[in-house]
């Protein structure tokens, strides 16, 4: 902690003697500058001084090109892409249609990218001269343009020459800054690319920090040491009004905090007592904790209002999003019925249920949550509430809240029987193909689907959906999917929306998007 300060208090000092540095304080950092193999909010927020891409999402959601500047699909399988002229990456060589077809086809088939749920279609990327790219898919990708924003453009020469150890001590993009040092796990140092083709920033020098603790970030932003803090806490806000030296911006998030459970295993289960069965199996039993779970009182009480409760995975701004799905009821009384009913109740009067085990046996329907304790806002808070309203229902549950570094890992190797985590993505195709559609051996499908949520009629709706261009149809064709994983499966239990949410000094003029990145370069002086 002594050091951080020390650091912040000689970023401060530089930034009111010239008055054109900004310090951005992140609830963590960059896990790698190569643009290609870290599929993450906050990485991706780093990335992007530094990068840019053909396509790229707008505050309203609409899809506005920024390295292209046109696209046409000539046949379902086959798109031509208009390269923009005049672009230089920070080595000072000029951007060319080469760079692109390089830089989609890496985003498409590098082993290690993270970026195939949104561009694993394409086959191939080809320059046809200085400014056109040709785009080949294996199936149609009607929505391509908008997967075209995980495909950062990097120079094929300078990677080819360096090598990709060398690139990730020094990357090279297009984008409005470019790059003076990184310290993992601590700060970017970034200046500003004066031959940048777009509109030049307002300051010339950025640092980015990782400060995981809100109540760090929050005394930086009011001890003047920082510009711009991401996620303030809602119990800080007052604190930051009241100063006078900062105020709290917000705006409405599209990142769904959820709760999923294990699909596959009977027995084994990792958060359940050894050899129990698995209740979760059973859509009844996941209906019965969803019952269980009072949102209204979480948003109330543990976001002080800066969330909004979900009535589905998709945010109403989302294509897919069904105005059908309402909430299950809040209802502990009849959450515990449902699960006396399954078999679960309690024979021996303590008032703990009781699960079956595999040797006839009974034990009690104890119950570990996971959950990350620096993630999402309140993280670690909302899995303690959850926890104390299913023991009102006789689930003895316990919360295990760890570091993200530590929880993201276990829960892609499924160490878990139920884990609180969030999902934000302004692509609704990208979302149910990797949250619900079933695991694939290409790992195009199912990324993300820790759980193993598997319903053979959703695949079929969001892979027609996935090939489909009339916009009404697809729409339909999700809504279709959403009803049924949702309300029939509860294949996951939607807790709320965040709000997005920053403290800003007095004298600059920023505002949070609702996608979450967080971006240096938007930030104004007053």
């Amino acid at each position: 902690m002594k050091r951080i300060g020390i650091l912040l208090a000689f970023v401060s000092a530089l930034a009111f003697a010239g008055g054109d540095q900004l310090v951005v304080a992140y609830q963590g950092g960059a896990v790698t500058l190569d643009p290609h193999l870290r599929n993450e909010t906050t990485t991706l927020s780093w990335q992007h001084h530094i990068f840019e891409t053909p396509f790229f999402y707008d505050r309203e959601g609409k899809v506005v090109p920024v390295l292209a500047t046109s696209i046409e699909n000539t046949d379902p399988n086959t798109w031509i892409l208009k390269v923009r002229s005049g672009v230089r990456f920070h080595d000072g060589t000029t951007m060319t249609a080469e760079d692109v077809a390089y830089s989609i086809l890496r985003a498409a088939t590098h082993p290690k990218s993270q970026m195939k749920a949104y561009v694993g279609k394409v086959v191939s990327a080809r320059a046809l001269d200085e400014v056109t790219v040709e785009i080949k898919t294996k199936v149609p990708d009607p929505l391509l343009p908008a997967h075209l924003d995980h495909a950062a453009v990097i120079p094929k020469a300078y990677m080819e020459k360096v090598g990709e150890e060398g690139f990730q001590k020094h990357p090279i993009g297009t984008g409005p800054y470019k790059f003076v040092d990184w310290l993992n796990a601590d700060h970017l140092t970034l200046e500003r690319f004066e031959d940048y083709w777009g509109p030049k920033p307002d300051f010339a020098k950025v640092v980015l920090k990782n400060i995981p603790q809100g109540a760090t970030r929050v005394a930086g932003l009011l001890s003047g040491e920082i510009d711009i803090a991401e996620k303030v806490l809602p119990q800080d806000f007052a604190r930051v009004e009241r100063s006078g030296r900062a105020t709290v911006k917000q705006t409405p998030g599209v990142r769904i905090i959820y709760v999923a459970m294990d699909y596959w295993r009977e027995y084994g289960s990792e958060g359940l007592p050894e050899g129990a069965k698995n209740p979760f199996l059973d859509p009844a039993a996941r209906k019965a904790v969803y019952m269980a779970i009072d949102e209204e009182a979480i948003v109330k009480k543990i976001m002080g209002g800066a969330a909004t409760v979900a009535q589905q995975f998709l945010a109403p701004v989302h294509e897919g999003y069904s105005p059908k799905i309402k909430r299950f009821p809040y209802d502990p009384e009849g959450a515990r019925k449902i699960l006396e009913d399954l078999g679960y109740g309690d024979k021996d009067g303590d008032g703990w249920l009781e699960l079956p085990t595999k040797d006839g046996k009974r034990v009690p329907f104890e119950l570990r949550i996971d959950a990350p304790n620096d993630r999402y806002l309140n993280d670690a808070q909302i899995a303690q509430a959850m926890a104390s309203m299913l023991r009102k229902i006789g689930i003895k549950a316990e919360v295990n809240a760890v570091p993200k570094k530590v929880f993201f890992p276990n829960m892609t190797k499924g160490h878990f029987t139920l884990y609180i985590a969030g999902w934000g993505s302004m692509d609704s195709i990208n979302t149910m193909l990797s949250m619900f559609h079933s695991k694939d051996p290409e790992g195009l499908y199912g990324r993300f689907n820790r759980q193993r949520y598997h319903n053979p009629e959703v695949d079929a709706l969001i892979e027609k959906a996935a090939s489909t261009f009339d916009p009404t149809e697809r729409d339909a064709l999700l809504q279709q999917a959403m009803e049924i994983a949702m309300v029939q499966d509860v294949a996951y239990i939607p807790l709320h929306y965040e709000n997005v949410i920053a403290g800003v000094a007095k004298g600059i003029d920023f505002s949070p998007r609702p996608d979450e990145y967080l971006h240096a370069f938007e930030a104004k002086k007053q």
